[in-house]
């Protein structure tokens, strides 16, 4: 990461989010928590959490809203998502869940919710709850526990572990290749990003501004992207001529672009 000050990392977020709100088609005030994609309200017990962690899992591919409506269907098939419960059941115990039509038919997603409750328990075992192992991780390795997450359980992919991360009250955030296009222009990435690179950058802007990991994550993607904007700015072909990131920019000022001027300014 270059070594830009706080003061410059502040003032970047501040002029990110002012943009997003000049631009915001539906109401930048309202830009919701992540915790509004949850299933459950509470993540305070180990079968809280993997009721949570199994959501994310069926919905990855899936249409969200689909999977909520089965999800009562879903609970009462799988047992209340009792964890010692599901860890000792047999592969025949799950042949009636292939074809219930109340259920996301997923033969791989169903088999994995028997096979990642005994990846709970064994987590529990080794560290007195799973809930205990995933708040042992500091906010600044959190995108560690994101790749074991994903590395441990099965069907639970990149996506997945973020939005259960993200859903369950962790605070972490979401990586795109937008923010991290982003990041580069502004020469706070280099071009070959390393494992680490981008949690660094996104600590220091944490620290700087004082805005949530997801703030900031959830403001650079629709700065870069345009979603949910009346348009994007730092895209493929960017806009530089309406960027407020110019003078921080090291993408504009490499280009030999002359600061804009009047409107544009």
């Amino acid at each position: 990461m270059n070594h830009a000050n706080a003061a410059d990392l502040a003032d970047i977020f501040r002029r990110i989010d002012a943009s997003c709100q000049r631009l915001e088609l539906e109401g930048a005030q309202n830009l919701p928590e992540p915790t509004t994609w949850a299933i459950l309200p509470r993540h305070d017990s180990d079968e809280e959490l993997f009721e949570e962690l199994c959501f994310h899992m069926f919905a990855a591919g899936f249409s969200r809203e689909v999977v909520r409506n089965k999800w009562p269907a879903t609970r009462k098939a799988f047992a209340d998502f009792n964890i010692a419960e599901l860890a000792a059941w047999d592969a025949a115990r799950l042949l009636p869940l292939f074809t219930d039509r109340g259920l996301i038919r997923n033969r791989r997603k169903i088999e994995s919710v028997r096979h990642n409750a005994e990846i709970v328990q064994g987590i529990a075992a080794e560290h007195g709850s799973f809930g205990a192992w995933l708040r042992s991780y500091t906010p600044d390795t959190l995108h560690l526990l994101h790749q074991e997450v994903a590395r441990h359980f099965a069907s639970v992919g990149p996506s997945a572990s973020e939005w259960f991360l993200l859903s369950s009250g962790f605070p972490f955030y979401f990586r795109t290749d937008h923010a991290e296009r982003l990041l580069k222009r502004l020469g706070l990435l280099p071009a070959r990003v390393r494992q680490g690179d981008f949690n660094a950058v996104m600590q220091a802007l944490h620290q700087a501004s004082g805005a949530s990991h997801w703030q900031l994550s959830a403001q650079m993607f629709r700065f870069a992207s345009g979603f949910h904007l009346r348009e994007g700015v730092c895209q493929e072909l960017p806009h530089c001529a309406k960027c407020p990131l110019w003078d921080h920019c090291a993408y504009f000022n490499q280009a030999g672009n002359p600061p804009p001027t009047g409107k544009d300014a």
